[in-house]
């Protein structure tokens, strides 16, 4: 019996499921019989080891950019802090700086959802509302986007992403997507060629393989940091030529944008003045007033 404790002492502790294995096939290595009575005194040894664990309180790391995390995303809030309800119903006018906590998307439960289908706690906070940067936005408290100037969450500009083009130029306030960035990945360039080469309709690209997984294994798995991992997979799809507009198709789309942009600018201009001379509510008045 002192043989089993010595050799079970060259185990961690802190593993009761190796401890408990290790000691029941020794058991039944040494004696060839179990000994009565071993599984329940091991099984009480492993319940207390993970009681033991579960009672020690969680560390607290404490790094140099921690403030800067609670700060601007609320990070490290304790759980006993309440949620905050505002967040909850779609947006919170405070932001960062509310002392209630704004729990990740996966964390609440919302039974509201905006037009693309989504529930308000995964859109809101993400992007500027364009329409509160034209001053028509009718949700108000509950809009489930930003409503603020925050240059870092504007939204996508549309101009740009139809055609590569905008009217305002570097003075527009709206992210410039490249057409290039929106591309997938092409698959055949990924496993090592692509036969279109610069012509392809797919992005190109470039990155290191791992040396250790081109070998045959790479010990380090999805946390390599030698290179990328290719996968070989079958059945790829037909590599397509990109097909290039002319210069009178872009001119052609450009002109549309202006002609848009124009109306869009008519619209608010009258939306504007209806609303500073009083709106419908002017015209409902003066119609009671022709009945009497």
């Amino acid at each position: 019996m002192t043989s089993v404790h010595t050799h079970t002492t060259l185990y961690d502790a802190e593993d009761p499921e190796r401890l408990y294995l290790s000691i029941t096939r020794h058991s039944h290595t040494k004696f060839q019989t179990p000994v009565r009575g071993m599984a329940t005194d091991v099984q009480s040894v492993v319940g207390r080891l993970m009681t033991a664990d579960a009672s020690h309180p969680p560390p607290n790391y404490d790094f140099s950019f921690t403030p800067y995390l609670r700060k601007t995303f609320g990070f490290g809030l304790a759980t006993d802090v309440p949620v905050c309800k505002a967040f909850k119903e779609g947006h919170c006018p405070l932001g960062p700086t509310c002392p209630d906590r704004h729990p990740t998307p996966s964390r609440v439960t919302t039974s509201t959802t905006n037009a693309s289908g989504l529930a308000p706690s995964v859109t809101h906070g993400s992007l500027v509302c364009k329409h509160f940067l034209k001053g028509l936005c009718k949700k108000g408290f509950k809009c489930e986007y930003l409503h603020e100037y925050n240059l870092r969450r504007m939204p996508e500009c549309q101009s740009f992403s139809r055609s590569g083009y905008c009217p305002n130029g570097e003075d527009c306030l709206y992210h410039h997507v490249r057409e290039s960035a929106r591309l997938p990945r092409c698959e055949h360039y990924d496993r090592g060629f692509c036969p279109l080469g610069p012509i392809c309709a797919k992005q190109h690209i470039r990155q290191t393989l791992c040396p250790y997984y081109m070998a045959g294994f790479c010990p380090d798995g999805k946390s390599c940091e030698h290179g990328a991992h290719p996968r070989w997979p079958e059945n790829l799809p037909k590599p397509q030529i990109r097909v290039e507009k002319t210069e009178e198709d872009l001119e052609r789309e450009r002109a549309l944008i202006r002609e848009e942009q124009e109306r869009e600018e008519e619209r608010q201009r009258e939306w504007r003045s209806e609303r500073g001379r009083g709106g419908f509510m002017r015209y409902r008045g003066r119609g009671r007033g022709r009945g009497m």
